[in-house]
């Protein structure tokens, strides 16, 4: 049974604190603006609408889009590397046993810029890692799918549904080992964290699993808590149930990204680095994963390139709608719900059960 790290993780999020502020404070901005936002056009698509109904439900739809355009340039361009900050300061806390002195996030913030130099290399990276994660999980978690057992096919396939959508925390964990050995190729410590988190995927993909469902169960809570409040309040001021109940269900959302999400990560990153530490890289398991995902491989091409340009002199600042394009095809080539699964999916997971003392 492999470990679940509940109780150290909870002890770094307690060491982290000040960048746990730092987030919950972000959005809580983030919130606001959203709540200020669906106010905003909610009052004006309940007014068109009044002059004519269908103006009133495309407004809405217009502002429900514009709502996750708005999300997504945040999460992209502030959220991840608040994430990625956060990451290098339970790094250190995991790697070296103590935290960094001086302000944890200007500590993050300069651990994550003098590795990635950018945003956009950041999200590259993490593009190609999270495209090549989701591949080897896929490949494991397909397994159950096509054993000549009755409705095991089904079990398979929200096996992996479960399993992919754990694999943001599996990501950050894989670069986390950019920050652990000072490494100034990310796309080299990024391939090579790929490889050993597919030899010991077991312990780390339990623990982001267990996370992520319990992740949604704290969002439950969260979503409690404000509700009773809300209700309250609502009983009083009936107009205002709608704006009330959209609050409720942004605050609680809110508070799991900022809370739950990062004690996910806490746990899962400790989890890949206790299972990973004394591994070294199988060149059978990189050629066994470059076989069945393009994303990887483009991992080793941006690898070999940072290698080049650093002996050269120039500066390689990567190509990040390439490397998007790249994860968008991998995407679409592992969507599909019953791929043949590649025949090193089953060896290698028995020699891991033979060889796993968890």
């Amino acid at each position: 049974m492999p470990k679940i790290y509940l109780g150290e993780a909870f002890s770094l999020i307690g060491k982290t604190l000040p960048m746990i502020w730092v987030r919950l404070g972000s959005y809580l901005v983030l919130g606001l603006l959203l709540g200020v936002y669906a106010a905003l056009f909610l009052g004006l698509g309940w007014l068109l609408g009044r002059v004519w109904a269908p103006l009133g439900v495309i407004v809405f739809i217009v502002a429900v889009g514009g709502a996750f355009a708005v999300v997504q340039w945040a999460g992209r361009y502030w959220f991840h590397m608040l994430r990625a900050a956060h990451t290098a300061v339970l790094t250190e806390f995991i790697v070296t046993g103590r935290g960094p002195r001086g302000s944890q996030l200007e500590y993050g913030k300069q651990q994550v810029l003098a590795r990635f130099k950018d945003t956009s290399i950041l999200f590259a990276v993490d593009l190609l890692v999270g495209g090549a994660v989701r591949t080897v999980v896929r490949t494991f978690t397909r397994v159950a799918a096509i054993l000549p057992i009755p409705g095991t096919r089904s079990l398979g396939n929200l096996i992996e549904r479960v399993a992919v959508m754990s694999t943001t925390y599996i990501d950050e964990a894989i670069l986390s080992r950019s920050y652990q050995h000072r490494e100034q190729n990310v796309w080299a410590v990024a391939k090579e964290g790929v490889v050993l988190y597919a030899q010991a995927w077991k312990p780390v993909l339990a623990n982001a699993v267990v996370l992520a469902l319990l992740s949604f169960v704290e969002f439950l809570v969260f979503l409690l808590v404000l509700a009773l409040p809300a209700l309250a309040i609502g009983s009083v001021f009936p107009g205002m149930g709608t704006a009330l109940g959209i609050g409720v269900l942004i605050g609680a959302w809110m508070l799991k990204l900022a809370v739950a999400d990062a004690f996910a990560l806490a746990a899962t990153l400790l989890a890949y680095h206790r299972s990973t530490a004394e591994m070294t890289v199988n060149q059978e398991w990189v050629d066994k994963i470059s076989a069945v995902s393009d994303t990887f491989r483009e991992l080793g091409r941006k690898a070999s390139d940072a290698v080049g340009a650093r002996a050269t002199g120039s500066v390689d600042t990567g190509d990040a709608l390439d490397v998007e394009a790249t994860a968008t095809r991998s995407r679409v080539a592992t969507a599909a719900p019953h791929v043949a699964v590649p025949a090193f999916a089953v060896a290698p997971i028995a020699t891991e059960e033979a060889n796993s003392d968890d």
